[in-house]
């Protein structure tokens, strides 16, 4: 008797005698000998009419297979006009439940979310309406960088500044139509005060564990964002204008470093007392002012909320 070892080791592998069979059935592995495609008469699965197409059979198997044309060109239209209207209906209910995700989260005052320009009252202030809208629509959150900061001042309450800036943010948010799967929110709108508390809010000592946002990160949101709306400033109480003058200085610096806007309201002139170089400081106010091109938008006149007696 044979050794079985060497008998084991005389064997040919089973893929080498496929192979060799493979190769005398269709001849040299080329892609030419390994498939086939050629115009022929098919017929059209949807609407059942004959047509000329591809036909395409692959010799690599046995018995060979055959893939025909199974649409003609009359509803392979069809079906991708159709399949591209499903792919943009699904994208424009992305985009619509981002948009008012974005008005509920991006910080616009509720009572104000709704509001838009068509909802004022035409006759009261119409020169920072008209200020307004113009640069509401000229912005573009593609090109953010191409917009001018936008400064609205008033020495008195009540007449208008925050719903104007909500009206910004509105029609921004209403007219963003990209990509839902790559998006972020482009507005971010926060009052002096709440930006204050947020700051202050990274110096807690928090449980072990527990989330606690820093201050870098703040500053990093408020830099990034497309357009950033700083409501009420001047309204902060600080322990010491060292603490706001810093914080807005950081906020400012890197929004002119990034190229980017920001819309703000205040009821502080720029200078003299009582004012924001005060609040923010000399050079901060400075940057302000270059960022909107030396334009401030003033609001005057008696509070609405007085003149329409509302509560």
């Amino acid at each position: 008797m044979g050794n079985p070892r060497e008998k084991k080791e005389n064997l040919e592998p089973l893929g080498h005698i496929l192979g060799k069979r493979l190769r005398q059935l269709v001849g040299p592995s080329t892609p030419e000998t390994r498939q086939k495609t050629e115009i022929d008469v098919c017929v059209c699965r949807t609407c059942g009419k004959s047509f000329q197409g591809e036909v395409t059979t692959f010799y690599f198997v046995e018995p060979p297979r055959e893939i025909r044309a199974s649409e003609c060109p009359e509803c392979q239209e069809k079906s991708e006009a159709a399949e591209k209207d499903a792919t943009e209906k699904e994208r424009r209910l992305k985009v619509l439940a981002l948009r008012k995700s974005w008005l509920d989260t991006c910080g616009i005052p509720p009572v104000f979310r709704d509001t838009r320009f068509k909802d004022l009252d035409s006759g009261y202030q119409a020169r920072p309406q008209s200020v307004c809208r113009k640069w509401a629509r000229s912005f573009m959150i593609e090109d953010p960088r191409a917009s001018r900061s936008l400064l609205l001042y008033s020495a008195t309450p009540g007449v208008g500044k925050t719903v104007l800036m909500s009206c910004i943010a509105g029609q921004v948010i209403d007219e963003w139509d990209g990509d839902p799967d790559r998006a972020r929110c482009p507005v971010r709108f926060v009052s002096g005060p709440e930006l204050v508390r947020r700051i202050r809010a990274t110096f807690d000592v928090l449980p072990e564990g527990q989330y606690h946002e820093r201050e870098v990160d703040v500053y990093r949101q408020f830099a990034r964002v497309n357009v950033l709306m700083l409501d009420d400033v001047g309204k902060e109480q600080p322990r010491s204008y060292r603490f706001t003058q810093e914080m807005y200085w950081y906020i400012i610096d890197a929004r002119v470093k990034a190229g980017l806007p920001i819309v703000i309201n205040s009821r502080r002139p720029l200078t003299g007392e009582d004012s924001l170089e005060e609040l923010m400081g000399v050079d901060t106010v400075d940057r302000l002012y270059g960022m909107t091109g030396g334009e401030i938008t003033e609001l005057s006149g008696s509070s609405y909320r007085k003149m329409k007696r509302i509560s």
